[in-house]
């Protein structure tokens, strides 16, 4: 399904939004074309998720012209040598595949002959040398399979569906007639390498289908294609077994929602109608109207599990866009998209994060949207306020005008999963937010806390982490949603209810025998208990429990003592050494303790403290507002607890 050229052409000439993506991918390709060397086959790539900073999580800043140096962009660290010059010369050759795309668009659409044969001799480099020496990179990769190019399997597909789609983009005659020549041994090498690591419904074999259709269809094999579409592990499995009836991924995040749909889309690119059945388009298309109603009222999408926290509706936009196209079936409206405009640069279509330009544009600013949507969006940007269960999903959302409550309770989402069944996530209209921490780069120490229960709003057992289970539905109406989860003789059940003045959060636990229960609540702003939100202590006064301050793991980064493990497991680090300013508080009489979060539009908490538990404050980094991260947990040894907390909001003005 290559882009109808003539109509991108007239859209250009009608619609000043797109020949501003055409003026900046212009632009873009002139900056982008000197010095882009293409690293050769004698040092290999690695993963780039080691391009992250170990000690606050954030990406390091990629400079093409810096290839031994690498600065955290928050924090100014260097870090040098292997493995982080490997993830730089991937993201290299992901500078060149997306310069590849660029190319083929000047040579569509730029009106400069002189222009469009740079783009063209660029084109004839990238691929004259990727022909010419892919068999000599040397097969590699530790974390998901192995690629020649790239570090793993993900990372070649990617690479290969960018080339090649630039490539039917470009034309054919975009090559010289020895390159041309040596496409076909170029598309059989990528196939035969890919094609055998296709096992599994994920998001990642998503993309080696992907890769392998476009090798399929460059070489005309029609058997490779049928087998592409009908395999055990073919485009119509993964549609059927991966996404759930309502529309999202199994995976439990939107990042690797639209990773495997952006993967999906790009195999029906190459493969055109034959490649999806009506029931598989259809249900594609619901994958991508779906994940917009679980937004937060500023477009912010859940970073549950592995997801990424800076994560909006209008950065997958489009996705969208291309389905308007690519699935007439069923065409998506991207408007829901628009809902809260994201200027930036240009997003080439590819289905990743690419190195691009600097340029600022308005909403409509994608490759996507030039070559695949609208000419105008057909519907104003909605806004869909209604509360929401999707219980094969296991999602439940509770929405009133003054909060937003979702609680978590579906099958287990494989490795991207958080083990965190029945956690809670909240915002009030007043701003106040309680989010998910999402992930960082997994070769970050810091994405050990990230992914550790105590840094996830639940109950937990034993200071261990969950293991893989499915959650159960209990309840679901307009206002309330009750679910319960279990394993090895635990039970929990958690209860969210909204009132006109907040709302309440219940959990119940029964465990097998007596032991360590512990709840945890987190929110914007540090945490201080009574009226007028006094500050927090930090020092070691009286009332400072060194004992619990040490089970705690009051030193940030220290291993979780309740587990064992270290900063760089996250399977056995609960979370505890990564809180700071621990405090423990004092519980009043009548066990109900009452404090608010210092930052605008907080709730009022009133928590029922259990017999024999103890109450802490702390604070710890990672929230995806940048404001502290304000901690209550409470702790004690029972077999049976019910922990009531009342959420109140402000009075009306």
């Amino acid at each position: 399904m290559t882009p109808d050229w003539p109509e991108v052409v007239r859209r250009v000439d009608d619609h000043a939004w797109a020949r501003d993506i055409t003026d900046h991918v212009r632009a873009d390709f002139d900056r982008w074309q000197p010095g882009l060397v293409i690293p050769g086959p004698a040092t290999p790539t690695a993963w780039t998720h080691h391009y992250f900073c170990d000690d606050d999580g954030s990406a390091l800043t990629f400079a093409p012209d810096s290839p031994h140096r690498h600065v955290c962009a928050t924090c100014g660290r260097v870090y040098r040598g292997e493995p982080w010059d490997g993830a730089w010369r991937t993201t290299v050759h992901n500078c060149v595949a997306a310069q590849a795309q660029r190319a083929a668009l000047v040579l569509r659409l730029s009106p400069e002959p002189a222009q469009r044969e740079r783009a063209r001799a660029a084109l004839e480099r990238i691929f004259a040398t990727y022909t010419r020496d892919y068999l000599a990179y040397q097969p590699h990769g530790v974390h998901a399979g192995r690629g020649r190019v790239q570090p793993q399997s993900l990372d070649e597909a990617v690479w290969a569906v960018l080339l090649l789609r630039a490539l039917r983009w470009a034309g054919p005659d975009a090559l010289s007639a020895g390159t041309r020549a040596a496409l076909p041994r170029f598309a059989r090498a990528v196939a035969d390498l890919l094609r055998p690591q296709i096992s599994a419904i994920h998001n990642i074999h998503c993309w080696l289908l992907a890769a392998v259709a476009e090798c399929a269809a460059l070489l005309a094999d029609r058997e490779l294609l049928d087998w592409c579409r009908d395999g055990e592990f073919g485009a119509r499995a993964q549609i059927a077994r991966g996404f759930h009836a309502e529309g999202l991924w199994f995976e439990s995040n939107a990042h690797y929602h639209y990773y495997a749909v952006a993967a999906l889309l790009s195999y029906r690119e190459a493969t055109g109608p034959d490649g999806l059945d009506q029931d598989s388009a259809a249900r594609l298309s619901r994958a991508v109207s779906a994940p917009p109603r679980l937004a937060y009222s500023d477009t912010r999408l859940p970073a549950y599990g592995d997801g990424w926290p800076d994560c909006w509706t209008a950065d997958f936009a489009p996705h969208a866009e291309a389905a308007w196209t690519l699935l007439p079936e069923r065409p998506v409206d991207p408007a829901p998209y628009y809902r809260v405009p994201r200027p930036g640069p240009v997003r080439l279509w590819g289905g990743a994060d690419l190195p691009g330009g600097v340029g600022v544009l308005g909403p409509r600013r994608s490759v996507a949207a030039l070559v695949f949507g609208p000419d105008e969006l057909v519907s104003p940007p909605g806004d869909d306020e209604r509360s929401l269960v999707w219980p094969e999903a296991g999602v439940a959302v509770l929405r009133s005008d003054r909060a937003r409550l979702t609680l978590r309770f579906g099958p287990d989402g494989g490795w991207h999963d958080h083990r965190d069944k029945l956690a809670v996530d909240a915002e009030t209209a007043g701003g106040w937010q309680s989010l998910d921490l999402g992930t960082s780069g997994y070769g970050a120490r810091f994405t050990a806390w990230m992914r550790s229960p105590v840094a996830h709003n639940l109950m937990i057992c034993d200071g261990r982490r969950q293991p893989a289970h499915t959650g159960r539905l209990l309840h679901a109406s307009e206002h309330r949603v009750s679910a319960q989860s279990a394993w090895d003789g635990h039970t929990l059940r958690r209860t969210l209810q909204l009132a006109d003045d907040g709302w309440t959060d219940v959990f119940e636990a029964e465990a097998p025998a007596t032991g360590l229960l512990e709840w945890v609540f987190h929110g914007d702003g540090a945490f201080a208990p009574g009226a007028g939100h006094p500050a927090l202590l930090t020092d070691d006064g009286p009332d400072q429990d060194a004992s619990d301050r040490d089970a705690l793991g009051q030193d940030a980064g220290s291993a979780s003592t309740a587990a064992g493990g270290s900063p760089r497991d996250p399977e056995h680090d609960t979370g505890h050494g990564w809180l700071r300013e621990v405090r423990r508080l004092p519980v009043p009489a009548d066990r109900r303790l009452t404090g608010a979060w210092d930052a605008a539009g907080s709730p009022v908490l009133e928590l029922d403290v259990p017999e024999g538990f103890v109450a802490y404050a702390a604070v710890a980094d990672g929230n995806p507002t940048g404001l502290p991260l304000g901690v209550v947990l409470l702790r004690g040894r029972a077999r049976r607890a019910r922990i009531e907390a009342r959420f109140r909001l402000p009075d009306r003005p």
